[in-house]
């Protein structure tokens, strides 16, 4: 039905220096629904997903989100959060503040900064982290603070760029 379609891409096409890496993809995403794109290294599934996010516009075609027409927004003003590949934590920033970052741009209260970091952190099985230095967390244990700290804003899309599950990672 088209009522539970949260991402309706049409007509999606995308070069660069005149090298066609996307070319009319259309895809429909539901709500509730979990998206794998597979393939060969360098045949468009971070573009896709960064056109998605908002970080490269395309040459043609559209990104439509719950009816709304996401091109030309800007990622930040997007209802979607990205995990990068990297996972972009910032080293200066204990695991509680890396998590916490967004809602205080929010200027979210702290009481519900401190409620919400918490729920997250206990999802990601990281509660007893809070303190820690993120560099000095596994790779697996970094993967889950990217998480939380994309799912603490609840947005209602979640864009995984390249995010590579471990065994450690899916520890409960």
């Amino acid at each position: 039905m088209a009522e539970d379609i949260i991402i309706n891409i049409e007509h999606l096409s995308k070069s660069f220096s005149g090298k066609k890496v996307l070319d009319d993809i259309n895809l429909y995403i539901r709500k509730g629904e979990f998206i794998t794109f597979l393939g060969p290294s360098g045949c468009g599934k971070t573009t896709l997903l960064r056109q998605i996010a908002g970080f490269l516009q395309p040459d043609s075609g559209s990104i439509v989100m719950e009816g709304r027409d996401l091109t030309g927004i800007p990622p930040h003003l997007r209802p979607l959060n990205t995990v990068f590949q990297r996972y972009a934590l910032f080293p200066h920033l204990d695991v509680y503040d890396n998590v916490a970052f967004g809602l205080k741009l929010k200027k979210v209260p702290q009481d519900e900064i401190d409620r919400r970091v918490s729920r997250v952190l206990k999802l990601v099985s990281m509660s007893d982290y809070e303190n820690r230095d993120v560099n000095s967390l596994s790779g697996g244990q970094q993967q889950r603070i990217a998480i939380a700290r994309a799912i603490v804003n609840q947005p209602q899309v979640l864009l995984p760029e390249g995010v590579r599950l471990t065994a450690e990672s899916l520890k409960p």
